[in-house]
């Protein structure tokens, strides 16, 4: 399956204050590939911005688990 991912922080329609927004959640593949990389989109797509990998790496073998990600980013 492709990596999909959710959004926990801000909640939808939070609204944010202009300067750095922290950004979190969590992803998950499946048949057996682990999560390497995380892409956040703030502006519906037009541009991309790698989110960090938190927490503990899955388990060799056990890599259909989630994984945390974060993502620091400039609000206008």
């Amino acid at each position: 399956l492709p990596v999909q991912s959710a959004i926990t922080q801000p909640r939808p329609g939070a609204a944010v204050p202009p300067g750095e927004l922290t950004v979190k959640g969590y992803a998950w593949s499946g048949g057996g590939r682990e999560v390497v990389r995380v892409d956040v989109s703030l502006d519906g797509g037009r541009s991309w911005r790698v989110a960090r990998l938190t927490g503990e790496r899955p388990v060799p073998g056990r890599a259909w688990a989630w994984r945390l990600w974060e993502l620091q980013a400039p609000v206008a």
